[in-house]
């Protein structure tokens, strides 16, 4: 279960400007994954997922390692 919830949200932050733990949450539901906000907090440091600006100069969350285009933020 943790591991394809883990695998979903890698997906949904690449196809989606995925802002808040709360739209993260949001997204999850819609695709059959209701989880609490504590649950997505433990996901996300266990992803070591990072919060970089997009091309808007809003932040999103995206993978450690990923793409050097943006500029990270450690929020």
């Amino acid at each position: 279960m943790k591991n394809s919830r883990h695998a979903k949200i890698l997906e949904l932050i690449a196809q989606y400007d995925v802002e808040t733990q709360e739209d993260l949450a949001e997204l999850l539901a819609e695709n059959g994954h209701r989880v609490t906000q504590a649950t997505v907090c433990r996901d996300i440091k266990e992803l070591r997922l990072m919060k970089a600006a997009n091309e808007h100069g809003v932040y999103k969350y995206v993978q450690a390692g990923g793409k050097a285009d943006v500029t990270v933020s450690k929020q």
